[in-house]
């Protein structure tokens, strides 16, 4: 018999369902009402919210509690995880998400289509539903050298997959504004029959500008936590991603427009959140309590993580407890901070009190990615200068937010080069370009971007990570180059990772995916971060999440300074500086 006539039959309670749940408070995405009915469920369909017998094949007694739908994490870039897209699921599912809108362009700067395809062969089997969006920004940048790049063809050929919801954010928002790049998008996105949803990246852009973005076809925007910046793009139609992440923590800022406002076309969305913070605390069921708590409908609340998601990615078979779309349901004990205790997803029961009830899938085999160590000097790593007092301009990081800004001081150069000046908190950084047959420098030898960095604290050792936006090369900071070639070594031998370097010991998390990611459970290799945190802190480090702050340093799409294999951009003024101020 066709599903969709046995879920007739169902619905007409003629035939059992296969899962019913009884005596919920059913919420309606659309009155706002919680009312109390059962949900009848036919295979991966909801077939009836109403009144049913008790002779489905399973029954769950909801007496008491709530039945939601689902929830959408709107955005998510799922290598900033740390983990492996199995392991990945696994965090999130136990918190209510059934589906992830996904942009694994981290993956794609590496590898290239070969990236997309790893993770196209990755959803099956997942406890989730883990939608994909085409990166469109790969490299991010034309100051970015990605060993990974992708197509107008490839493109193309990516969005008519199964899986594939849209276009991933547009990052190069200046290039898009000046018309560089905005009829590319438009040509790949038309391609598509109805069209491609086209998501935003639009830090601080206004006015004309914003306008200008607009038309050239992104229809979001999670860079933006400012009222007065949300209420412009929401005066426009603009679709708003509040982002709650680990190292950019956007509701706070955000929540005084949204008590006033609402989150009429607002989604949730966590961007970028690591293993710890996975095993640690919650997800969008947390966000979603926290807006209830702050003054924000707990209608409003729930919309922004069911039903607006679900509409902004045109993914119209679920985000609310309606017959004839996906059984994506949740069951919770208290709707203003909806952590479940049950997650249905397509009428199957895949999480029970924290725990999934079946196993996970295998990761799928991944090319091995060369690397290489792209010095071999410890003189290397730290910023050219004639012997002397110099004033120099630093890349100085704050906590909470990805956006960094420029710090003029003075410090030393000896024996032609800059040293790192703890009492005035300038550490030295350097990104290693780490992919086998890389660009070459001026010199002929291997590309190296050298600078300074302000804020970290650092008052010894080093710190070296693989994860570095986008194109995932080397970085490595600290005050002793000998210790930063030292971490920075620790890192190729374990193929990609994060190490910590402190008066001679080492300490690593390999990331042998790429570079970027772990098959560990979410336990373990949130348990090996937080103790690499420890390591930094005791460097001096007075950062939450300082892997995930210092990973932004080299995304040349958000201001203002940040570093490249070229050197230090200025990403405002869309050119390269030099260290030493003239």
């Amino acid at each position: 018999m066709h599903e969709r006539e046995q879920c007739r039959r169902v619905a007409l309670a003629r035939d059992p369902p296969t899962l019913l749940i009884k005596r919920g408070r059913v919420y309606s995405a659309f009155t706002g009402e919680f009312f109390l009915a059962d949900v009848a469920v036919c295979g991966p369909l909801i077939a009836g919210v109403g009144t049913y017998p008790d002779r489905a094949g399973s029954v769950v007694d909801a007496r008491g509690a709530f039945v939601v739908p689902g929830f959408i994490d709107a955005h998510v870039h799922p290598e900033t995880s740390l983990l492996s897209p199995p392991r990945f699921a696994e965090a999130l599912v136990v918190h209510g998400i059934t589906t992830a809108i996904s942009e694994p362009h981290e993956i794609v700067n590496v590898l290239g289509p070969a990236g997309m395809e790893f993770y196209l062969r990755a959803r099956a089997g997942l406890p989730l539903d883990l939608r994909l969006m085409v990166p469109t920004t790969v490299p991010a940048s034309p100051f970015e050298q990605a060993a990974g790049r992708l197509t107008e063809e490839q493109t193309a050929a990516l969005l008519r997959r199964e899986g594939v919801v849209g276009l991933g954010e547009a990052m190069d928002y200046m290039g898009l504004i000046g018309g560089q790049s905005g009829a590319l998008l438009q040509r790949v996105a038309a391609d598509v029959p109805g069209g491609a949803v086209i998501d935003g990246h639009a830090p601080d852009v206004t006015g004309h500008d914003l306008a200008a973005y607009l038309v050239a076809g992104p229809v979001s925007d999670h860079e933006t936590s400012s009222p007065e910046m949300l209420l412009e793009r929401r005066r426009l139609g603009m679709w708003i991603l509040i982002r709650e992440g680990s190292a950019a923590r956007d509701l706070a800022r955000a929540m005084p427009f949204l008590v006033q406002y609402g989150t009429e076309r607002t989604a949730l969305c966590t961007d970028d959140r690591n293993a710890a913070a996975l095993a640690e605390h919650h997800h969008l069921d947390g966000v979603v309590g926290a807006l209830a708590r702050a003054g924000v409908s707990l209608h409003d609340a729930l919309r922004s993580a069911t039903v607006n998601p679900a509409t902004l990615y045109r993914l119209y078979d679920r985000g609310s407890v309606t017959p004839g779309l996906r059984a994506d349901l949740l069951v919770v004990d208290d709707p203003s901070f909806p952590h479940p205790r049950l997650v249905v997803r397509s009428g199957e029961v895949v999480a029970r009190d924290g725990r999934l009830t079946g196993p996970l899938p295998p990761t799928p085999g991944l090319p091995a990615t060369p690397f290489r160590l792209a010095v071999s000097r410890p003189q290397d790593l730290a910023p050219p200068a004639p012997d002397g007092l110099h004033r120099v301009r630093a890349i100085h990081l704050a906590p909470r937010t990805i956006v960094s800004d420029e710090r003029v001081v003075e410090i030393r150069a000896r024996n032609g080069h800059l040293v790192a000046d703890p009492d005035k908190d300038v550490g030295l950084v350097a990104l290693l370009e780490r992919h086998a047959g890389g660009n070459l420098g001026d010199d002929g030898g291997p590309s190296v971007g050298r600078g300074l960095v302000s804020g970290l604290g650092l008052g010894r050792g080093a710190i070296a990570t693989t994860i570095a936006h986008d194109a995932h090369h080397l970085l490595v900071t600290g005050i002793d180059p000998e210790d930063m070639l030292r971490a920075a070594q620790a890192v190729a031998d374990a193929h990609g990772g994060l190490a910590v370097v402190d008066r001679g010991s080492v300490q690593v998390l390999p990331l042998p995916l790429a570079g970027l990611m772990t098959d560990l459970p979410v336990t373990e290799a949130g348990a090996q971060l937080r103790s690499l945190e420890a390591a930094v802190a005791s460097l001096g480090v007075d950062f939450e999440e300082p892997f995930m702050v210092l990973s932004f340093i080299t995304l040349s799409v958000v201001p203002r300074l940040r570093l490249t294999l070229q050197g230090v951009l200025d990403v405002q003024a869309q050119e390269l500086v030099p260290v030493i101020v003239g």
